[in-house]
């Protein structure tokens, strides 16, 4: 039985409003508008066509900015699409951004209560359900706790919980192994499997390709807001990696800006790992990370090194240089990788721009791009460790700035305080 069919969806976006009142009188009389002011119009999809079987575990793939996201938010009804048809069969449940529909203000036993009550569940079966999402959540002892209070950690195991526990026909989970533990994110994993094995549809957006090739039964690839390829993980996963982050053809290449190759070497990949060796998009502050460079070095003797500059909202993070250069006795291919000590980055977006300074016989020349990464640090799940008027400070302050590094602390005391009384 055919759980969810999308017929030619698309998606437009225009980036502005057009001219101001006051440009529109500039014009009138004969003044010229702005270019910047000018509607431009964004298709964040175009022409999107699948169908999927009840039980299907979907995976969705792309590089950021390729539509994945407005693609769950437009089969949620969040937002309407331009053009296309979607059918839907049963009740949607969607995991769409961390925390998204949960009330700051009301406590864990309240949020879950509004929810269900939403899902039409009856309180009576609503609270049959609230042992079951409390456990999975672990937040027994935060039950009554404001969600204002919860660290990010928390945030995510709850709406996970609640989402999954609502027992939906269709669940729309975007990236919901960006943040928590490992054992969290294995239970995810093993729920996400139950659930399908029990005629739940998932559609699973998610960087992280082996959790991609071990849950879902097919896979499409977005890129640019097209369907790039639809069908098995393993095919499609492996021609992904292959080409969405290489510069060597393909979409990829066209999107990336700087000179990446000449004719003594190459950029062909930058890549965000773990130490466990997985291709990510997304980690934990409290994760050490990868950032891996491949290139190619074409020229005998030619000597290389690496730069990486990490960004974020147009704010220098940090630059790092490779200590030493490498020389190419014959033309092979390179690898370098830098790691990135966990609790440094604050709970934000980063881009990663990469140099390779080339030398041959005297003559430097330089490898470029600029937009290499893009990737997103979430904030660490420290809940056991934190008091609760920490961690309200904590996420007060955890999106500030563009690091937030674990330095070493030292609280003495100075003399004692005397009060005296009358």
């Amino acid at each position: 039985m055919t759980s969810i069919t999308a017929t030619g969806v698309s998606k437009r976006y225009r980036t502005n409003k057009g001219p101001s009142p006051w440009q529109q009188l500039r014009a009138k009389f004969g003044r010229p508008v702005e270019s910047s002011s000018r509607p431009r119009e964004v298709w964040a999809l175009k022409d999107v066509s699948f169908s999927a079987e009840r039980g299907t575990i979907l995976g969705v793939i792309g590089p950021n900015g390729a539509g994945k996201t407005t693609l769950l938010k437009v089969l949620a009804r969040i937002t309407l699409p331009t053009e296309g048809r979607i059918v839907g069969y049963g009740s949607v449940a969607p995991l769409l951004e961390l925390g998204a529909g949960l009330q700051p203000e009301l406590t864990a036993r309240e949020n879950i209560e509004l929810y269900t009550t939403w899902h039409g569940i009856s309180r009576a079966e609503m609270e049959k359900r609230q042992g079951d999402i409390v456990d999975f959540a672990e937040i027994d002892e935060f039950l009554d706790t404001p969600l204002k209070r919860f660290s990010s950690g928390m945030y995510v195991r709850l709406a996970f919980s609640i989402a999954v526990n609502m027992r939906p026909d269709i669940l729309l989970a975007d990236e919901i192994l960006a943040v928590g533990d490992i054992a969290f994110q294995e239970r995810c994993l093993q729920r996400v499997e139950e659930a399908g094995a029990a005629g739940m549809t998932v559609l699973f957006v998610s960087h992280d390709m082996a959790a991609i090739q071990r849950l879902c039964n097919r896979v499409i690839w977005l890129d640019g807001g097209k369907v790039v390829r639809d069908g098995d993980p393993a095919d499609v996963v492996a021609e992904y990696e292959q080409s969405a982050w290489t510069l060597s053809g393909g979409s990829a290449k066209a999107g990336k800006k700087g000179t990446h190759a000449n004719e003594h070497g190459e950029i062909l990949s930058v890549r965000l790992m773990s130490t466990e060796g997985r291709e990510i998009g997304a980690a934990r502050q409290d994760q050490e990370l990868l950032l891996n460079v491949t290139f190619s070095l074409l020229t005998p003797g030619v000597a290389a090194r690496c730069l990486i500059s990490v960004r974020t909202r147009g704010v220098l993070a940090f630059r790092t240089v490779q200590p030493e250069e490498v020389r190419a006795v014959e033309p092979g291919i390179f690898s370098a990788t830098v790691h990135i000590p966990p609790r440094l980055l604050a709970d934000t977006v980063y881009s990663a721009k990469v140099g390779i300074t080339l030398e041959h016989d005297g003559v430097q020349s330089a490898l470029s791009q600029d937009d290499a990464l893009a990737f997103r640090v979430y904030a660490s799940d420290e809940a056991k460790e934190r008091s609760l008027l920490a961690r309200e400070l904590y996420r007060s302050t955890s999106s500030a700035g563009a690091v937030m590094p674990h330095l070493d602390w030292r609280v003495t005391r100075d003399r004692d305080v005397v009060t005296a009384t009358s």
